[in-house]
């Protein structure tokens, strides 16, 4: 784990409280009732050690506001910070930090509480990495759903990932496809051989093909792995983005890479 994870919090309230300028409603209708766990990596180490908790705000300065309010609140916050910039639904992420361990579920529970006076919430709802399901907030749902040791982080994202690229593959005639830890994909078709590929990232195209920058690499050695891509694997749109594959199904999206040809 991180060493910065190990590092004793500065004193905090031991309880959390409104502090000056700051008074129950204030952020009424400004924060979403609906926040994310892990769906974001964390600055303080690695995903397996942390969990990220993220929550969305209306405006630059409620989002400021609810940032210092879970810093200078919750003894176990570990860091809260906020996006840099209005983001592309034009509201404000705030993103805070927690030791991933059986505590989480209290943590977040109490944390909501605090923040629900702020903001007039009663209810909380939560999505959990990359699923568009949305979880009631409480203390068991949190631990039903949240990985608290990692250990149990590594199984769930590599059950979430191979769940992920097989649904994402639904055309084409394709046998098995098995991911790794290490996100080494390999597909089967058959009557014909493996075809393996690294896995980078799966999730909405709008968001995907935001992390390839550059243009479509149209020389011929692209266009040939390209069209390779396309007859092994089925009615997909493929474009080569700076040395990486751009699969796109429908509204979603998938990067991956390939070394030997």
């Amino acid at each position: 784990m991180n060493n910065q994870l190990n590092q004793q919090p500065k004193p905090r309230h031991k309880q959390p409280k409104l502090f000056e300028g700051l008074r129950a409603n204030d952020l009424k209708d400004l924060v979403s009732p609906i926040f994310s766990l892990d769906q974001y990596k964390s600055k303080m180490g690695e995903d397996k050690d942390v969990v990220v908790v993220a929550f969305k705000v209306q405006e630059k300065m409620a989002a400021m506001d609810l940032m210092e309010f879970i810093e200078k609140g919750y003894q176990y916050v570990l860091d809260a910070d906020m996006s840099a910039g209005e983001e592309r639904d034009g509201r404000y992420s705030v993103f805070i930090e927690l030791e991933r361990n059986e505590n989480v579920p209290k943590q977040i529970v109490a944390m909501a509480e605090g923040i629900g006076k702020l903001c007039d919430h009663n209810e909380w709802n939560f999505r959990y990495f990359k699923d568009e399901n949305l979880y009631s907030l409480s203390e068991e749902t949190l631990t039903a759903t949240v990985p608290l040791d990692d250990s149990l982080y590594e199984q769930k994202m590599l059950s979430l990932k191979q769940g992920a690229v097989t649904e994402f593959f639904d055309h084409g005639a394709l046998d098995a496809i098995t991911i790794d830890q290490e996100n080494n994909l390999r597909i089967n078709k058959p009557y014909a051989e493996s075809l393996d590929l690294k896995f980078v990232s799966i999730g909405k195209y709008a968001d995907i093909k935001e992390e390839l920058q550059g243009g479509i690499q149209l020389d011929e050695v692209s266009q040939s792995q390209t069209l390779y891509l396309e007859k092994y694997l089925g009615p997909y749109e493929i474009h080569k983005i700076n040395n990486h594959f751009l699969i796109r199904n429908n509204d979603k999206a998938m990067i991956i890479s390939k070394d030997r040809w």
